[in-house]
């Protein structure tokens, strides 16, 4: 028994973006984007069209806070009369529009999620369109968005399921000018997703497809990415392996290797992808002889036992320059020994089909300490 939704209306291939401006044809609408300069280009092509937007929204900063999107809240709300909010950037500025579309001019429905830890109360957001410049998050064919609450150390998944952007536009042109370090993270936080999706009590046999998919398209085309950052077909690749990410975690949420991953944000300023990926093959590891169908299906993404599999991804993560133990992390081993009890104890870490006495005992195996 089991069911899959995803409803946004995906627009996939190279020049897409160019679809932006007919789409938005006699709306009312804002852009939500980041400072940099490179950004400004996207939101010149709009403002110097017969409908131009009424407002951008240049202060998103990666990892939004909480802080940050009051504020952001609080200039929003001069605006009485809106039919979208363009979300053009990575998964933060995607995860800010959320915020914004869930909580216009309710600041205080905000607070009572973030610092009272009340489900939150969504009413008839306003509708998203997104279009991602890189390929990690998927932010944009989810329904969640992340806040992270730095001044009380923690960090809140908003969840509701009329906050998937009614359109998706995914256009690699656009991402061809991000940098090596940016393509390898948020490729590696793609990949992520795919492999959280299957060791995950939420799977189901369509999330599986997509996340060996999304796992396999990364492996093969991330590393040349990595070398041919200009690569068109690609960029495309990782892009589509994005995409197959998103439909997968979109319908299992992610899992164990996450749970660890945010106190590593928070208390160490490792990005996201990073923290996130680097104990991929520790618990691909302990999931041998946990559970036989998703064993299974994480055999398929190396076409190997996971023994053998787990070494491989190793050695992929290890020549894409990603640290893999404690000391490159510079971890205690008392700290690591709380964050991974945390991370079993928390949301994400309960959607682990495996369990902490297999996962420390991959970690010794692989020589994580």
């Amino acid at each position: 028994m089991w069911n899959y939704y995803n409803p946004v209306d995906i627009i996939f291939g190279a020049n897409k973006f160019d679809n932006l401006s007919l789409l938005l044809n006699k709306k009312k609408y804002i852009i939500v984007t980041h400072p940099e300069e490179i950004f400004q280009k996207y939101t010149d092509v709009l403002i110097n069209t017969a409908n131009p937007p009424l407002m951008i929204m240049t202060e998103v900063q990666a990892n939004p806070d909480y802080n940050d999107i009051l504020s952001l809240i609080e200039k929003f709300s001069d605006i009485n009369d809106i039919d979208c909010i363009v979300a053009i950037g990575g998964g933060s500025v995607t995860d800010t529009a959320k915020a914004l579309a869930a909580f216009k001019d309710k600041k205080n429905l905000l607070t009572n999620f973030v610092r009272n830890k009340e489900v939150p109360q969504v009413d008839n957001p306003i509708d998203i369109i997104a279009i991602p410049t890189t390929s990690g998050t998927s932010s944009e064919i989810t329904c969640w968005a992340t806040i992270w609450d730095k001044e009380m150390n923690n960090k809140l998944s908003l969840a509701h399921r009329d906050l998937y952007p009614k359109i998706a536009i995914i256009d690699p042109t656009i991402m061809l000018a991000k940098p090596k370090a940016l393509t390898v993270s948020t490729g590696l936080d793609a990949l992520s997703h795919s492999m959280e999706s299957i060791w995950n009590i939420n799977a189901n046999p369509i999330s599986a497809m997509h996340g060996i998919a999304g796992a396999k398209m990364i492996l093969e085309n991330l590393p040349k990415l990595a070398n041919d950052l200009q690569n068109l077909e690609l960029r495309s690749n990782v892009a589509m392996a994005c995409v197959h990410a998103g439909l997968a975690f979109s319908n299992t949420k992610t899992a164990i290797s996450h749970n660890i991953s945010y106190p590593i944000t928070l208390q160490y300023g490792i990005q996201h992808g990073i923290a996130c990926s680097f104990s991929l093959p520790y618990v691909m590891r302990s999931m041998k002889g946990v559970n036989k169908l998703a064993e299974e299906r994480l055999e398929k993404i190396l076409n190997n036992d996971l023994d053998k599999s787990s070494t491989i991804l190793l050695e992929e993560l290890r020549s894409l320059a990603i640290p893999l133990n404690l000391n490159e992390l510079k971890i205690t081993k008392q700290d690591w020994d709380t964050i991974v009890t945390d991370a079993f104890e928390g949301e994400r870490g309960k959607n682990f089909l495996g369990n902490k006495n297999a996962f420390d005992r991959a970690c010794e195996e692989m020589k994580v300490f």
